[in-house]
């Protein structure tokens, strides 16, 4: 005898998936985050720099000439010293990417002032510039760093402020940004006295004419005497670029390799060999 309770009770088992289910399932994030991850794998798994810039023209031409000639800064502890140092470290292993080895690699020393006209003048590839980009124009900078190095301050007498105290900084160059900076946010009672080169710097502080200079720990660590002292204010880190003719591929070649350098600690394990400090938010 069929009852109306039994009646419903067929419809309930009879009854399968709603029409349209399909279109409820989250298909559109599952594909997309399957998507990411595999092209996040893929990145990782890939050797980088990727093949097309190392089989660009201008490589062939490098390649073809088997030389690459590469500026540094001369005589700057830890960085390229007596023919050692952390940017040596890096123009090898660059030309390890660009020929398989570094029988072809120079090394020329440059200072901000002749590395510009020297590159002008065809006589270097790439330059790997501590604390100043070109200003010159028809240049172009890596977009990542190589080195980042602390602006310290240096001076033969401690002291716990810089209010009052006349600072000489490089003029034009990175620590004078970041010291005004300070001046304007941090300390407006400290003078700047702006130089032209680190030699007039140096007198200045022997002669007692300023109080301290503020330069790149680098530098400091270069030409600091033994009366001298870094003092402990933090002024803030100046990023170290390579730098080639614009639209060179050789650009494209750092930014990879620095990531990949990054990434993997080769930056920070030369900086430990050289006995630089090294950090990566300059």
């Amino acid at each position: 005898m069929e009852t109306k309770f039994n009646e419903k009770l067929k419809q309930k088992k009879k009854r399968g998936l709603r029409p349209g289910w399909q279109e409820k399932l989250p298909i559109k994030p599952v594909l997309v985050a399957a998507v990411a991850v595999l092209l996040l794998s893929v990145l990782v798994l890939i050797n980088r720099p990727t093949a097309t810039v190392l089989s660009s023209p201008e490589l062939d031409v490098l390649k073809s000439a088997g030389v690459l000639r590469v500026g540094v800064d001369e005589n700057l502890s830890g960085m390229y010293q007596s023919g050692n140092g952390y940017e040596r470290a890096v123009a090898e292993h660059l030309a390890e990417l660009i020929f398989g080895h570094t029988e072809g690699l120079t090394l020329v020393g440059v200072d901000r002032y002749t590395a510009p006209w020297r590159m002008n003048d065809g006589e270097l590839d790439l330059v790997l510039m501590s604390m100043q980009k070109f200003r010159q124009e028809g240049y172009a900078s890596s977009e990542v760093p190589f080195f980042t190095d602390r602006c310290v301050i240096l001076a033969y007498e401690p002291f716990d402020s810089l209010a009052g105290k006349t600072v000489a900084v490089m003029e034009d160059s990175p620590s004078a940004t970041l010291l005004y900076d300070y001046l304007q946010s941090v300390e407006p009672e400290m003078v700047v006295h702006p130089c032209a080169d680190y030699y007039t710097m140096r007198v200045l502080l022997r002669a007692g004419t300023v109080d301290a200079v503020c330069l790149p720990r680098t530098v400091a660590a270069t030409w600091r005497e033994s009366r001298t002292r870094i003092l402990s204010f933090d002024i803030g880190r100046i990023p170290y670029y390579a730098i080639a003719k614009k639209d060179s591929v050789l650009i494209e070649l750092c930014n990879e390799a620095f990531t990949d350098w990054q990434l993997d600690g080769s930056f920070a394990a030369w900086a430990r060999e050289f006995s630089v400090e090294w950090g990566v938010d300059g």
